[in-house]
C-alpha cells in the first residue's frame, strides 16, 4: 500500500521538467531530492492569498462603512471656507482741525466708552469762544440799556398823557366859554337893534340906547376873546396829542431796540455755543467699549476735518459666510451651525443662521457684471449668510477678518430666530468632539 503511494508521486516528479536534474553544477550530474520541490508560496499569486483577500475585504467594508456615513453627512451639511469673521467697527475722525496736542491711547489698547482718546491743540478755539463770550456780554449790556431807555419813555407817554388830558379839559372849558360868550353877544346885538328902532321913534332916551350898544359891544368883544381862548387851547391840546404821539414813539423805538438787542444776544449766545462745541471737539473721546486698531496718529500731526485717525473694534461678533447659490436650497435661518476658525484648529464654536443677503456679492460690488453686453459666460453666484454665535466669544480670541469654515446642518428644522449675545458670555464649544 505504502509502495503504490509513492510510485505515482515518483512519476510526477519524472514527468515535471523542472525536476530534471541540473547539469549546469560544476559540469557534473546533480540530482534534485523530492523534498527540494519549490515553495507553494512563491508560486501563488498575491490577489489569492488568503491574508491579501481577508484585509481587502475589511478594507472594502470600512471604505464602504465610511463612506455611506460621509455621503449621509454630506446630504445633510453644507460648508464653505469662503468665510470671515465680522464685527462692529467704529472710525474715529477729527470732527475740526488743528494740531494732535497729546494721544492718551496704543495700537490694540483696551478702552472703555468716554475714554479720552486724543486731544488737539485748543488755544484757537478758546480765543474763539472768550470773543463770542464777550459779545454775549455786550449783546446783554445793550439790552438793558434799551429796557431802562423804555422804562422812562414810558414814565414821559404817561406825563403827556396827563397834559393831553388837561388841554382838553381847557379845550373843552374855553368852546362853552366861546358858546355863553357867543350867546350873550348875540342877545346883545339883538338888544342893540331894537333900542336903535325905538331910539329912531324916541321910544327910549339916548342914554339907554347907548347902554345897550355898549353892552352890544362889550358882549361881542368877550365873544371874540373866547373864541380865541378857544383856539389857544384847541392848540394846547393839538400840541399835547403830538407829544402823546412823540412819546409812544420813542417808547415803540426803545421797544424796538431791546428786541434787536434781544436778537443780538441770541446770535451771539449761538456763536458762544458754535465756539464752546468746536473747543469741546479738541478733545475726542472712545463712544464704545472697544480695542484701538489702525491707530495712524501721532502727536504734533495737522489733522483735517473728517481724517480718520484710528478704528475701536466693539460689541458682537458674527460670521459672513458666502455660499454658492446652489446652496441655499435647504438652508433656513435658524439652523444650527459649526464654525472652525482656522486660528484654532480642533475648536469648534456653535452658532446659527440668522439671515441672508438679499442679492449676491457680485450684484453689490464696485463694478457689477453686465450680463446683458459680450459674451456671457455662467457664473455660480455667492450669497452672503449672516451667521451669529450661540454666545458671545471671547474678544481675545476671535477678531474680524479671521477665516471661518461654517458647517450648516441644513437637515435641521430652524430653531427660533437666535438672540443677540451679552458681551462677556463664552459660547458653546468641544475640542474635536
Amino acid at each position: 500500500m505504502a509502495h503504490s503511494t509513492t510510485q505515482p508521486a515518483a512519476r510526477r516528479q519524472l514527468a515535471d521538467p523542472s525536476d530534471a536534474p541540473d547539469v549546469r553544477a560544476r559540469g557534473r550530474r546533480v540530482e534534485q531530492h523530492p523534498d527540494d520541490a519549490p515553495d507553494e508560496t512563491t508560486q501563488t499569486p498575491i490577489y489569492k492569498r488568503p491574508w491579501f483577500v481577508i484585509g481587502a475585504l475589511l478594507l472594502l467594508l470600512a471604505a464602504l462603512f465610511f463612506g455611506i456615513r460621509y455621503y449621509l453627512h454630506a446630504r445633510a451639511h453644507e460648508s464653505t471656507d469662503n468665510a470671515f469673521i465680522e464685527g462692529d467697527a467704529v472710525r474715529v475722525s477729527s470732527r475740526t482741525a488743528g494740531t494732535v496736542y497729546r494721544v492718551y491711547v496704543r495700537d490694540n489698547q483696551q478702552v472703555q466708552a468716554g475714554t479720552l482718546l486724543l486731544e488737539l491743540d485748543p488755544r484757537d478755539y478758546q480765543a474763539r469762544l472768550d470773543q463770542a463770550q464777550a459779545a454775549v456780554g455786550s449783546a446783554q449790556a445793550q439790552r438793558e440799556a434799551s429796557a431802562r431807555a423804555a422804562t422812562a419813555r414810558r414814565s414821559v407817554i404817561d406825563q403827556q398823557r396827563a397834559q393831553l388830558a388837561a388841554a382838553i379839559a381847557s379845550s373843552e372849558q374855553a368852546q362853552a366859554e366861546e358858546r355863553a360868550a357867543q350867546a350873550q353877544a348875540s342877545r346883545d346885538a339883538r338888544d342893540e337893534q331894537r333900542y336903535a328902532e325905538l331910539y329912531k321913534t324916541d321910544a327910549v332916551s339916548r342914554q339907554r340906547y347907548d347902554q345897550a350898544l355898549t353892552a352890544a359891544h362889550t358882549t361881542a368883544a368877550q365873544a371874540d376873546a373866547a373864541r380865541k381862548r378857544t383856539q389857544t387851547a384847541r392848540a394846547q391840546e393839538g400840541q399835547a396829542r403830538a407829544g402823546v404821539t412823540q412819546a409812544e414813539n420813542d417808547y415803540r423805538q426803545a421797544a424796538e431796540q431791546i428786541s434787536v438787542a434781544q436778537a443780538q444776544i441770541a446770535e451771539a449766545q449761538a456763536a458762544a455755543a458754535q465756539a464752546q462745541l468746536q473747543l469741546s471737539y479738541t478733545k475726542i473721546y472712545a463712544t464704545e467699549t472697544g480695542r484701538v486698531t489702525r491707530k495712524a496718529v501721532d502727536e504734533g500731526q495737522t489733522v483735517a476735518v473728517g481724517q480718520q485717525l484710528m478704528a475701536l473694534t466693539y460689541g458682537q461678533l458674527w460670521v459672513t459666510a458666502n455660499f454658492k447659490e446652489t446652496q441655499l436650497e435647504k438652508m433656513r435661518a435658524g439652523q444650527p451651525v459649526e464654525l472652525e476658525v482656522d486660528a484654532y484648529p480642533g475648536e469648534t464654536f456653535r452658532g446659527r443662521v440668522e439671515s441672508f443677503q438679499r442679492g449676491t456679492g457680485a450684484r453689490f460690488s464696485l463694478l457689477p457684471a453686465e450680463n446683458a453686453t459680450g459674451n456671457y459666460v455662467k457664473v455660480v453666484q455667492r450669497i452672503p449668510v449672516k451667521i451669529v454665535f450661540d454666545g458671545q466669544p471671547n474678544l481675545h480670541l476671535l477678531a474680524p477678518g479671521m477665516s471661518v469654515v461654517p458647517e450648516v446642518d441644513i437637515s435641521a428644522e430652524p430653531a427660533e430666530k437666535p438672540v443677540a449675545p451679552r458681551n462677556g458670555t463664552v459660547p458653546s464649544r468641544s475640542n474635536g468632539q
